[in-house]
C-alpha cells in the first residue's frame, strides 16, 4: 500500500506531541498536549484506520503519555474538559487499562466511573470550543452533531 500524499503521519505528530509535553513550560500547552495524546492514543485502538488515518502509534509515546496522566490525576491537574473525556474514554475501560500498568491513579480514575450516569456535558461542548484542534477537535464536534 502507498502513502497517499494527504494522509497525515500521526505515528510522527504523536511522538511530536510527547516531545511538546516534556519540553513546554506553560501548563496550558501541556495540558492541551496530553489531552490530544490521550485521545489519539484511545481513538488508534477504537476506530478504524479507515475513518481516521491513524495506521500506527509509537508504543513509547502511547506509555509515556499514560506516565504523565497518571501524575497528572495524582496532582489533580486535570481540568474538567479532560475529565469528561477520561470520563467518556473509561466507557472502552479495558483500552485505558491496557496501558496502566503502575498507574495507580489513572486506574482508580478509570474504575470509578460510572458509565451509566457519564454523559457529555453539552455547555462545555459549545461552538468554536473544538476548533484548531487536531482530529480531537474533528471527533468531538461530530459527538455535538449527534447530541443535539
Amino acid at each position: 500500500m502507498f502513502k497517499k500524499e494527504f494522509e497525515l503521519d500521526y505515528k510522527t505528530i504523536h511522538k511530536e506531541y510527547l516531545s511538546i509535553l516534556n519540553l513546554s513550560k506553560d501548563d496550558n500547552i501541556k495540558l492541551e498536549v496530553l489531552k490530544r495524546l490521550i485521545f489519539l492514543n484511545w481513538e488508534f485502538i477504537v476506530e478504524s484506520e479507515v475513518f481516521t488515518g491513524i495506521v500506527d502509534l509509537d508504543e513509547t509515546a502511547i506509555k509515556n503519555s499514560y506516565e504523565v496522566l497518571n501524575s497528572y490525576i495524582k496532582l489533580g491537574l486535570i481540568d474538567n474538559e479532560m475529565k469528561w473525556m477520561l470520563e467518556y474514554y473509561s466507557d472502552w475501560d479495558w483500552i485505558v487499562l491496557l496501558h496502566s500498568e503502575n498507574k495507580p491513579e489513572l486506574i482508580q480514575f478509570v474504575k470509578s466511573v460510572d458509565s451509566l450516569s457519564s454523559s457529555l456535558p453539552k455547555k462545555q461542548l459549545t461552538m468554536g470550543t473544538m476548533d484548531n484542534r487536531g482530529q480531537m477537535g474533528l471527533y468531538w464536534k461530530a459527538v455535538v452533531e449527534k447530541i443535539d
